[in-house]
C-alpha cells in the first residue's frame, strides 16, 4: 500500500515534472517561434526596405541617367537653337543696317537732289539776273518816278537807301549788294541834276563787269563817274585831300571795313564836313546812321584797303574845258569798244563757217581760261550750241563756248598767211579774220 502510495506520488511528482518541462518546451519554442517569426518579419521588413532603397535608388540613377541624357541631348539642341536665334539676330540685324544704310542713302541722294535743285534754281536766278537787263525798260518806271516825288537829301545832297523796294524787283540784289552803285547814285544825282537811281547805276556796273550778286569792284566808281561825264580823283587815304574835297563840297566815296558802318565791306558817301572835321555821311545801308556825325579821323581809320585809287574817291562835276576832255576821251574810249566788239564778231562767224564744215582750225590763245600760257591749240568740230571741241597739248579735249576762243585768241599771233592756210575765202564773199587783224 505504502508502496503503491510512494509509486502514485512518484509518478505524480514525474508527472508534474513533465508537465513543467512540457510548459517549459511549450513556453520557450513559443518564444522561439515568436522570435522566429519577427526575425522572419524583420527580414522581411529589411528587405522590403532594401527593395525599396533599391528601386528608389535605380530610379533616381534612372532619373539621373535620363536627365543626363536629356540634358546631352538637349544641349546641342539648345546650341543649335542659339545658333539659329544669333543668326536670326544677326540677319535681322544685316536686314536693319541695309536698311539704314538704305535709308542713308536715299536720303543722302534726296539732299544730294535737293542741294542740285537749290544750285539749279540758284544759276537759273543767276541767269535771270543777267539777263534782267533785257526786261526792265529803258525808260522810267513808274515806282521810281514816285520816288522822285519822295526825294531825301542829306546836307543839300539825295540820299537813296539800298534797301528801298523801288530798286529790289529786278533781281540784282541791291539791297544786299548794291551799296557801290547807291553809293554813287547819290553823287552823280546830287552833282548832274538828273535822276540817276541806284537800280540805274547797277544795271550799268552789272552790263560792264563792275557788279555781282556779291558785290562791287573797286573800279566801279572812276568807271560810273566817267560814265555820267563827273571827275574822279582817288585819294587813298590822304587826311587833307578828303578834308579838302569835302571843304569845295565835293561828295567823297569812302569803302569802309568794319567798325561804325560794316562788320565786313560798305560803300558809304561823305557829303559834308564841320570845322571840327566830323563829317556827314549818307550811309545808303542806314537811315539812322546817316543821322551822326563822326570824326574824320576815325571815318579813314575805318576804311578798307582798295584799289583804283581807293579807299576813297572824290566826285566833282569839272569845268567846261575838263568836261569836254573827257566827253572826248569817253567817245573814243567807246569807238574802240565797237570796233573791238565787231572785229570779234567777225572772227566769230569765220571760226564757226569753218568748223560747221567738220574743219580742224589751229589758232593761237593768249593765257586765260583754255590756256595757261601762250600756246596753240586745235579746234575740232562745234555742237549746236556753238560749244567748241578744243584738244590742247596734252592731247586732252575739252569743250569751250566759241565766244571763250573768241575772246581769248592771241591776235598779235595771227598773220594773213596763217588764216589762209586755215581758212581759205575769197575776198568777194566778205570781210574776213585777217582783215580786221592788220593793226
Amino acid at each position: 500500500m505504502s508502496e503503491l502510495r510512494s509509486e502514485y506520488r512518484m509518478n505524480k511528482h514525474m508527472k508534474s515534472i513533465c508537465s513543467a518541462v512540457l510548459c517549459g518546451c511549450l513556453v520557450v519554442g513559443s518564444n522561439t517561434f515568436a522570435y522566429g517569426q519577427e526575425a522572419a518579419a524583420t527580414a522581411k521588413t529589411t528587405e522590403q526596405i532594401s527593395a525599396t532603397y533599391q528601386t528608389t535608388a535605380s530610379e533616381s540613377t534612372s532619373t539621373t541617367a535620363a536627365q543626363t541624357e536629356a540634358t546631352t541631348t538637349a544641349q546641342p539642341q539648345e546650341t543649335t537653337e542659339q545658333q539659329t536665334t544669333t543668326a536670326h539676330k544677326d540677319q535681322k540685324t544685316t536686314k536693319k543696317k541695309k536698311q539704314t544704310s538704305k535709308a542713308s542713302n536715299k536720303k543722302t541722294k534726296k539732299i544730294k537732289q535737293k542741294n542740285k535743285v537749290k544750285k539749279l534754281k540758284k544759276n537759273k536766278n543767276l541767269k535771270e539776273e543777267k539777263t534782267v537787263s533785257n526786261i526792265i525798260p529803258k525808260i522810267y518806271n513808274d515806282t521810281r518816278l514816285s520816288m522822285k516825288d519822295k526825294k531825301e537829301t542829306i546836307a543839300g545832297f539825295t540820299y537813296f537807301n539800298q534797301g528801298d523796294s523801288a530798286w529790289n524787283q529786278n533781281g540784282y540784289c541791291i539791297k544786299s549788294s548794291g551799296c557801290g552803285p547807291t553809293a554813287m547814285a547819290v553823287c552823280i544825282t546830287s552833282l548832274t541834276g538828273k535822276w540817276v537811281t541806284p537800280l540805274d547805276t547797277t544795271v550799268w556796273a552789272y552790263e560792264h563787269g563792275y557788279y555781282s550778286n556779291a558785290g562791287s569792284a573797286h573800279e566801279v566808281v572812276p568807271a560810273l563817274a566817267k560814265n555820267y561825264q563827273l571827275g574822279c580823283n582817288g585819294l587813298g587815304t590822304d587826311y587833307k585831300k578828303i578834308r579838302d574835297a569835302l571843304k569845295k563840297k565835293h561828295p567823297v566815296v569812302g569803302l569802309m571795313g568794319p567798325g561804325y558802318f560794316t562788320k565786313g565791306g560798305h560803300f558809304i558817301a561823305l557829303v559834308a564836313i564841320d570845322d571840327k572835321d566830323q563829317v556827314t555821311v549818307a550811309d545808303v545801308g542806314s537811315r539812322q546812321r546817316s543821322t551822326y556825325k563822326y570824326r574824320l579821323k576815325d571815318v579813314i581809320e575805318q576804311s578798307k584797303s582798295a584799289s583804283a585809287g581807293g579807299p576813297f574817291w572824290e566826285i566833282y562835276n569839272p569845268g567846261k574845258k575838263e568836261k569836254a576832255a573827257l566827253k572826248a576821251k569817253k567817245s573814243r574810249e567807246d569807238a574802240e569798244k565797237t570796233k573791238e566788239q565787231r572785229q570779234k564778231q567777225h572772227r566769230y562767224n569765220d571760226l564757226k563757217a569753218v568748223l560747221v564744215q567738220h574743219q580742224s582750225v589751229v589758232v593761237p590763245l593768249k593765257r586765260g581760261t583754255i590756256v595757261t600760257e601762250e600756246s596753240f591749240v586745235t579746234l575740232l568740230d562745234i555742237d549746236s550750241r556753238d560749244h567748241v571741241s578744243v584738244e590742247l597739248k596734252e592731247q586732252v579735249i575739252k569743250d569751250y563756248s566759241l565766244k571763250t576762243v573768241v575772246d581769248e585768241l592771241q591776235t598779235k599771233a595771227i598773220s594773213q598767211t596763217f588764216w589762209e592756210m586755215t581758212h581759205p575765202m575769197e575776198k568777194s564773199q566778205g570781210p574776213t579774220l585777217s582783215d580786221f587783224l592788220k593793226d
